[in-house]
């Protein structure tokens, strides 16, 4: 051998080498310069094989920095730099166009024009539409749910099969819990008049029924009530018309409407740019230059007055309504309104205003009730209240019921929902029995040994289980200087979870005892002049199942008034005197 000529000496095995088994059995680990290791003699196993040109794969093109671009797409201002056979390969759109431009030879130009296309509503969405169509895995896509619904109007007008049906798994999956975030998409991009098609069609109606029955559980979820606050007046209107609209009660339907009445600007209505300039001159209304939508908006915002149900208002919402004034509250909306009362309080209101067309909207709202319960009767008076999570409400932070009489007696639950602030333990529910004086009642007025109940009334948990309840019972005088009797810790913390409803409603009940009736009258009380307690024990308060089973609860379990936790002692029995 020279010994200036360099050689390669190749060590090749004495048995033959392993199969080869595929680019899963390769090293991965990557060497500079190609090589090939062949196992050692005798040894079993694949061949060595590494790709020595740097990271081994392909990068993605990627619409957002323009490389090899080749059609140029227009949306509203803005030009994006895209790949023909990708946007052909996912949209029959493209292709159609992309095939009619390259036999009518339209010059060098190659893009597509989309401004009058989309409507402008779907405009902010393009970029994710295009994220889609470039991913390489559209399978895991995720879209927000705030575009879910633009984007499968995106889908639909450029043809885009895919994701249709990406964003249509999307939105069945989340359709409980996003209905007013779709609807306010939908009335983004809907032009009065005009079809959809039958797949949003059938997204808008079925999410204006879901509103409807989950009304006031939506508006505890901050994203929620914005979106529903955005809603034309018109499809709001036909919201609120529900009999089955679920709220606890017609306050919650005047606050909303007030809110919504009270925006510093109007919601995009149908059509329009988020400017506020008309996307289509025959699409949707103009707002004013003053923020206040003119003329048809104006007419539909007053028919959302006509749809607060006036006879059921509290007294203290009614009368924030009245101090509203003329820019809120036209005259002949609190006409309307004082008649609606009117018609309810009057016993001869059916016949003096049924004329007027006013006796529908005495219709109340579906209660609030697990299945099963029966409605409240006479001596009965119901309350449920919504309870989202436990910082919803703030200790010693009330609730009442609309007042109900009882004979001469008016009486309203009160409700501390995170206790009172009398040091009971954080996150207790109080409940009270509370009498409503009356500017009729005489100065001196009592309503002496009242038996009273309260129960907190749990749904079923399960298929074939029956609804359950708790109750309390008591004695009391209520008079003017003691209004209210009940429980401070009627729930314990943490305790009230076994009470929630599905949609996360708590139902009180409050009742009289009828063997008290008598004593429900001024004219027949009698002439004692002090609470009449039961110091025996005789008349302790008790858990107590609606079907009669008694469990009597102990003494730390006494009543008392919610302004203090020390229950009122008596002397002595008045029955006992």
């Amino acid at each position: 051998m020279d010994g200036s000529d360099e050689e390669e000496h190749w060590n090749l095995p004495t048995s033959p080498p392993a199969p080869f088994l595929g680019p899963e059995a390769s090293s991965s680990e990557h060497t500079v310069g190609a090589s090939m290791a062949f196992p050692a003699t005798g040894a079993k196993g694949a061949l060595g094989l590494s790709f020595s040109g740097g990271s081994g794969g392909m990068t993605s093109l990627s619409w957002r920095d323009g490389r090899f671009s080749d059609w140029t797409v227009q949306v509203g201002e803005k030009f994006y730099h895209l790949h023909a056979f990708l946007l052909a390969r996912a949209s029959l759109f493209f292709e159609s166009h992309m095939s009619i431009a390259a036999r009518t030879e339209q010059g060098n130009f190659k893009g597509s024009d989309l401004t009058e296309v989309l409507p402008t509503s779907c405009h902010s969405a393009f970029e994710d539409a295009l994220d889609f169509m470039y991913s390489e895995n559209q399978a895991n896509f995720e879209a927000p749910a705030s575009k879910a619904l633009l984007l499968l109007k995106i889908a639909d007008i450029l043809q885009i099969s895919s994701l249709f049906e990406a964003m249509g798994r999307r939105i069945e999956a989340a359709f409980e819990d996003t209905a007013p975030l779709l609807l306010e998409q939908y009335c983004r991009f809907h032009i009065p008049g005009t079809d959809d098609g039958a797949a949003l069609r059938q997204i808008r109606d079925g999410a204006v029924d879901l509103i409807a029955r989950k009304f006031q559980p939506f508006l505890t979820n901050t994203e929620m009530k914005t979106a529903l606050l955005r809603l034309p007046a018109r499809v709001l209107v036909e919201i609120l018309d529900a009999d089955e609209l679920l709220v606890a009660s017609e306050d919650v339907v005047f606050d909303f409407v007030l809110s919504r009445l009270q925006l510093e600007e109007p919601p995009e209505s149908d059509g329009q740019n988020s400017d506020g300039s008309s996307a289509d001159s025959d699409a949707g209304e103009k707002a004013s230059p003053s923020g206040r939508p003119d003329c048809a908006e104006s007419d539909d915002e007053e028919a959302l007055w006509d749809k607060v149900r006036w006879a059921f208002l509290s007294s203290q919402k009614f009368a924030q309504a009245l101090a509203l004034g003329k820019s809120l509250l036209k005259p002949e909306v609190t006409l309307r309104a004082l008649t609606a009362r009117s018609i309810r309080f009057d016993l001869g209101g059916a016949e003096a205003f049924g004329s007027m067309g006013y006796v529908a909207s005495l219709v109340p709202r579906r209660p609030i009730l697990p299945p099963g319960v029966p409605p409240p009767t006479s001596t009965e008076i119901d309350f449920c209240f919504h309870y989202a999570h436990s910082e919803q409400y703030a200790c010693g932070e009330a609730l009442r019921s609309q007042p109900k009489r009882i004979g001469d007696v008016v009486l309203r639950v009160l409700v501390f929902p995170a206790g009172t602030d009398t040091g009971v333990a954080r996150g207790s529910l109080s409940v009270f029995l509370e009498a409503v004086p009356q500017p009729n009642w005489p100065r001196d007025w009592e309503f002496a040994n009242i038996r009273y109940g309260i129960a907190c009334i749990r749904w079923p948990s399960g298929s074939g289980e029956t609804w359950a309840a708790k109750k309390k019972s008591d004695l009391w005088t209520f008079k003017a200087n003691r209004l209210d009797r009940g429980w401070h810790d009627f729930l314990a913390p943490g305790e009230i979870h076994r009470y929630l409803g599905p949609d996360g409603f708590v139902c009180i009940r409050g009742s009289l005892e009828q063997e008290c009736l008598g004593r429900a009258f001024l004219l027949n009380q009698g002439s004692h002049t002090g609470y009449s307690g039961d110091p025996e024990g005789a008349f302790l308060d008790g858990d107590v199942s609606l079907c009669g089973r008694v469990v009597v609860g102990g003494v730390g379990d006494a009543a008392g008034s919610s302004a203090s936790r020390r229950s009122w002692v008596p002397r002595s029995h008045p029955e006992q005197q």
